[in-house]
């Protein structure tokens, strides 16, 4: 089980005052990682106004296995950006930091025989990529255009001499 950051609690309790007890009960699973039965429970404790000990937040370093199970779904989508977000709202700690520590999670991953992990990284180092492969498509819906005219033209010229 995870830790808890106060915004959380407090979004936990809001939720659970306006009556909706399946987005708060969600919220909680999502952020502790625990049963669906312990969630209910602790929902329903604090509608019912009784006292909840939420469990401490995680401080940088402690291995949280429901963030790294997060993370491991988010890279395996290749979605490494919104992994490294992830991980730095849930340890509070700087860019630099979370990308380091998602590709420490991504490479125990590799080692671990995923198969279906990117072997590139996420993040493209050629900021003209992109560009490369749309002027590819570019060039090759202008060359099909240009067949297409002349297809065109010669079939009206060859019909026009008929009539």
């Amino acid at each position: 089980m995870s830790g808890i950051f106060a915004n959380q609690e407090e979004q936990i309790k809001e939720l659970a005052a306006k009556g909706e007890k399946i987005a708060a009960i969600k919220l909680y699973r999502e952020t502790t990682g625990v049963s669906l039965a312990e969630a209910k429970d602790t929902v329903e404790a604090i509608t019912a106004g009784m006292p909840v000990n939420f469990p401490a937040p995680p401080q940088v370093g402690d291995p949280d296995p429901f963030l790294e199970n997060q993370i491991k779904r988010l890279l395996a989508e290749r979605k490494k950006i919104e992994a490294v977000k992830i991980y730095r709202e849930a340890h509070n700690c700087g860019l630099k930091e979370a990308k380091d520590a998602v590709d420490r999670i991504q490479a125990e991953k590799r080692s671990e025989g995923y198969s279906n992990m990117p072997p590139a990284p996420a993040i493209s180092t050629d900021p003209f990529a992109e560009d490369a492969q749309r002027n590819r498509r570019f060039l090759v819906l202008a060359f099909a255009l240009v067949l297409i005219v002349i297809a065109g033209l010669a079939f009206f010229f060859l019909m026009g001499n008929r009539f």
